[in-house]
Order: C-alpha cells, then structure tokens, then sequence
C-alpha cells in the first residue's frame, strides 16, 4: 500500500474574489431572466435594438457555468513514496504526478502571486525566472527545481508539513 505523506486541498474562497465573481455573474444571469420573461412569456420588448431570446439563454447558461467552474475549482497536491501527486478540478480532471527522480531540490519560499505569476491559478511566471505556479490563495509555496530545468510551484497553507513530507518521500527507496 502506498501511505500519502501529506495532503492538501485548496478552494478559492477569498470573500474579494467571491464579491467580484458573484458582483460580474449575478445581475448578468437576474437581468438574462428578467429579459427572457418580459420577452417569451409578456410579449414586451425589452430597450430599443432588444438580444434574440438565443442569445439571452445562451448568456444565461454561460454564467451558471462560470459559477459553477468558479465553485468547483479544487487544487488537491499529495505526495507518496512515488513523488508529488496534483489535480486542479475541473481543469486537470486526471491526477498527474512529479515523480521523485525528476525533482533535483525543493524548498518553501515566499512569493509574489501577481508580480512573480500574475495572479492565481495555473500560471506561467514572468520570463523564465520561476516556471509554472499552481496556486489559490497566500504567498508561500513549495518550489520545484526538476532535472529537466524546468520549475514548479505549488500554493501551500501548510508549509511545514508538506516541507517534511518532501524531506520524509526523498529519503523513502522505490522497492516494487
């Protein structure tokens, strides 16, 4: 049996980005539904040059389903004796793995989200100077240096315990 060393899931749930999300969707999806009704089930034409019903459900739909990716978004990093296990729900459906052999060093270091990545989520840093970042939320990561060259960050609220799962998952000898 493979015993996971350490687990981690993370949700946008900042109450900025909550505001902005349901602040730009709902009155969107409110005035879809307002429209839709004046237009379908009154008959009366909503402002001078009104959206075809069409595009009204369309619009609609559009935002129910930015709401819903938005109160999905899941960022789950674990690590086994294998390596580092990671899936971004629901844009990385399928779990992929940094096995421990490609990773040359790690360390946890403070970063800048905006001005190192440009933001949250699955990003490319600035340049060539930190690599590919998955994070939601905080400053702190779990840098990766792999023998490619190649660089990955993954966002952590636990610095310390996925710290000692890295040192505890390199210490442990692949035996099949």
């Amino acid at each position: 049996m493979n015993k996971v060393l350490f687990k981690e899931t993370q949700q946008f749930r900042q109450w900025w980005y909550v505001v902005l999300i349901l602040g730009t969707t709902v009155p969107v999806l409110v005035m879809s539904v307002y429209t839709l009704y004046q237009q379908m089930v009154r008959g009366v034409q909503v402002g001078d040059s009104p959206a075809p019903n069409g595009v009204l459900i369309v619009v609609f739909f559009a935002m129910c389903i930015m709401i819903w990716v938005y109160f999905s978004l899941k960022l789950e990093v674990w690590i086994d004796k294998i390596g580092i296990h990671y899936r971004f729900f629901p844009l990385i459906y399928k779990e992929r793995v940094i096995t421990k052999q490609e990773i040359q060093r790690f360390e946890i270091r403070k970063y800048n989200p905006i001005l190192d990545y440009g933001g949250w989520g699955i990003r490319k840093g600035f340049g060539r100077k930190w690599g590919k970042a998955f994070n939601v939320s905080g400053s702190i990561g779990l840098q990766l240096y792999l023998a490619s060259g190649k660089k990955v960050l993954f966002g952590t609220q636990r610095a310390q315990a996925i710290l000692y799962a890295m040192d505890e998952m390199m210490k442990i000898e692949n035996r099949n």
